[in-house]
């Protein structure tokens, strides 16, 4: 009787035990949500970033028609080599400062110094606009 006695006593330690451990993970559940939230809405402003960079590239590959010569290639493939470098960390989930910083100064050296139609010069204006949008809202 003793024998069946301590395995009763075993049954209910182990039903105690598990009975603790559901509820403990009930009760902590709530905790998980939000988190998923942020990184969900983390996940959304990443890409929203990522929209901005791609727009800027293609707005520079676009205005580079009046190209004559070397530095001002330079100066657009230095401004696009940046914004892939930047969108290449976003991708891995780290917003770069630094690399973003340095592709909003490439992309007004072309502002700066080389030869745009109007219509390239006021979209790369609202590109390095967004640009300087994204760093303060993140940076």
């Amino acid at each position: 009787m003793h024998r069946s006695g301590g395995r009763n006593m075993n049954h209910f330690i182990r039903f105690a035990n598990t009975t603790v451990l559901a509820t403990g993970l009930l009760l902590a559940a709530p905790a998980f949500f939000p988190a998923s939230s942020s990184i969900s809405a983390q996940s959304s402003r990443y890409e929203e970033a990522r929209a901005v960079v791609d727009r800027t590239q293609t707005d520079l590959t676009r205005s580079v028609g009046l190209v004559h010569d070397g530095k001002e290639l330079e100066r657009y493939k230095n401004a696009q080599k940046k914004l892939s470098t930047f969108d290449r960390h976003l991708v891995k989930g780290k917003f770069d400062k630094g690399t973003l910083d340095s592709a909003i100064e490439d992309l007004q050296h072309v502002l700066d110094h080389n030869t745009l139609q109007g219509q390239d010069r006021d979209t790369l204006m609202d590109d390095i606009h967004r640009l300087r949008e994204l760093r303060e809202f993140r940076g």
